[in-house]
């Protein structure tokens, strides 16, 4: 078959070399203002006190999320130095090992062409781009979930003792990441199948005692952190509440709050369709032709050989869905199942069905190369006319790609994957970097006098940036406080207010600011953009 002959042939492996390229430049993009450098943050408190136990968060304690990613972090600057690099650095790892997780449980449930072909859509998505490059838990958690699955379902196959140690760390990992989700995710996937498989003698055995117990191994020493920070401590305050277990709170609360929208509000929550429209965006280029496999699947009930995949994409659509606080990266927790049931039902389909799918992804690239060249030339242009050029000659080469004479098969991947390649390489190599002019607490921390941060204040604002690439961590002044440090950072209202406190300033320095993760039309127009923006101000005290 053709499309079995592709994904063994060395273009396959050169598709992989141009997702490699792409992720390696998303490496050096700078983090966020937002949880990218709050967590960067977390793990450098762990550098600088030496303390692997206490989550801290700007001088509070912090429960909300455990420890794995904070501890990784802080591992990796330990090793690496504090930098963009080394913070971003075991998120890509474990998207590696996501990767080929997702190709042995494709191997697993359809074929090892299925597996091959799922591993390149799920790498592929452009919202698994972004977790790599944006850094929240979202890549390590999806990493250790696709894991988790994979060894349950091979210890049920095969009953290798390996398999279920593998399964019971793959779980703890999740567990030590996010919480209950991790634990209970993997669980409905393979249940999903089991119960499809009428397989009762994998349901009850004593092996899931062994994976049960070696589990709670794996996930005491998460437990016994939040024993020592919070349970010992029932006088601290957290979000206003005294007497919180720690212990109490990873087992049973962190996800059911969430779900419930406590303490963080209820963003999203009227919109039950939510993530049946953020999908169009996060899983490009894909994403017309998962909705497509996913029809046809349900339509073709009785005919799957699994249902593990489909049951878990339908179980969390519905139950994300209903939760109170919705975010679009909680999406990335399906792309691996996403990718092998559209990889299954790709290699299932006739030719016929292929060339009109190809047609459909033909415009989908051409739309995404529309808005490429757009956003290099007109929102962040790339400068030199050369470059330009160049850019629209690879543009070209695309849809090159999608009408050359070879098998149909060959150029919907092909002509899907170079397509999103050059899309977020243009957003990780020029977009990302030319608008971090406008993250202030970014820009000074880059440009201001090393000297800024050994007698430092905000007033008024914080920037996770300025400290994280100051590298080092600025405590917080009592409200209303006037700074006593040489270097300040203010917002208008604060240089106003320092101003008339009769502070005596030799040197302010402004820059615009713009909250880069809520992008809107307003910034984006370069008309405009200055209009959007507020000024913030790194000033020198005589």
């Amino acid at each position: 078959m053709h499309a079995e002959r592709f994904l063994f042939s060395p273009i396959y492996w050169i598709m992989w070399l141009a997702l490699a390229a792409v992720y390696i430049i998303g490496l050096f993009v700078p983090l966020f203002d937002t949880d990218p450098a709050h967590h960067a943050l977390i793990a450098l408190h762990m550098v600088e006190t030496n303390d692997w136990v206490s989550l801290i968060d700007r001088g509070r304690d912090y429960l909300d999320k455990p420890h794995l990613l904070f501890w990784l972090s802080a591992l990796s600057f330990k090793t690496f130095g504090i930098n963009t690099f080394a913070y971003k650095f075991p998120s890509m790892l474990a998207s590696i090992v996501g990767f080929y997780s997702a190709f042995r449980l494709g191997k697993l449930l359809y074929s090892e062409a299925v597996g091959r072909l799922a591993a390149l859509i799920y790498a592929s998505c452009y919202a698994q781009f972004l977790s790599n490059q944006d850094v929240r838990m979202d890549a390590l958690l999806t990493a250790c979930m696709v894991f988790s699955v994979w060894m349950l379902l091979a210890f049920v196959r095969e009953g290798k003792r390996k398999y279920a140690l593998g399964s019971a760390l793959g779980l703890a990992l999740g567990f030590a990441t996010k919480g209950g989700i991790g634990l209970a995710m993997p669980l409905m996937a393979l249940g999903f199948q089991l119960l499809y498989e009428r397989n009762w003698k994998a349901i009850f055995q004593w092996s899931w005692v062994f994976i049960g117990f070696s589990f709670l191994v794996f996930i005491s020493p998460i437990l016994y952190c939040y024993y020592l920070q919070f349970d010992l401590h029932p006088e601290k305050v957290i979000r206003g509440m005294t007497g919180l277990s720690g212990i109490k709170f990873i087992l049973l609360g962190q996800s059911v709050e969430r779900f419930q929208g406590e303490a963080w509000g209820s963003s999203g929550s009227n919109d039950y369709f939510f993530f049946f429209h953020t999908l169009l965006w996060s899983c490009l280029p894909w994403a017309f032709l998962i909705y497509w496999s996913l029809f046809r699947a349900i339509r073709n009930f009785k005919a799957q050989k699994e249902v593990l995949t489909l049951g878990i994409i339908v179980s969390m659509m519905l139950i994300l869905s209903m939760a109170q606080y919705k975010l679009p990266h909680y999406l990335n927790l399906l792309y691996p199942y996403l990718a092998i049931q559209l990889s299954g039902q790709l290699l299932s389909s006739s030719e016929k069905t292929i060339r009109s799918l190809m047609i459909v992804q033909a415009v989908v690239v051409t739309l995404m190369m529309g808005i490429t060249i757009y956003l290099n030339t007109v929102i962040t242009p790339i400068p030199g006319i050369i470059n330009q050029l160049v850019a629209l000659a690879v543009a070209g080469f695309i849809l090159y790609l999608s009408i050359r004479q070879s098998p149909v098969f060959a150029r919907l991947v092909a002509v899907s994957l170079a397509g999103i390649s050059i899309t977020f390489m243009s957003l990780s190599a020029n977009a990302y970097p030319y608008l971090f002019r406008y993250d202030s607490g970014y820009e000074f921390a880059r440009t201001a006098d090393p000297a800024v941060r050994d007698s430092f204040s905000f007033y008024r604002i914080y920037s996770y940036t300025f400290d994280f690439y100051t590298k080092k961590l600025h405590p917080p002044l009592p409200e209303g406080k006037i700074p006593e440090t040489r270097w300040i950072l203010t917002d208008s209202t604060g240089l106003a207010e320092l101003r008339q406190a009769g502070v005596k300033m030799a040197q302010i320095r402004s820059n615009p600011h713009f909250h880069l993760s809520t992008l809107n039309g307003e910034f984006l127009n370069p008309a405009t953009r200055l209009q959007a923006c507020e000024r913030r101000y790194l000033i020198e005290r005589y």
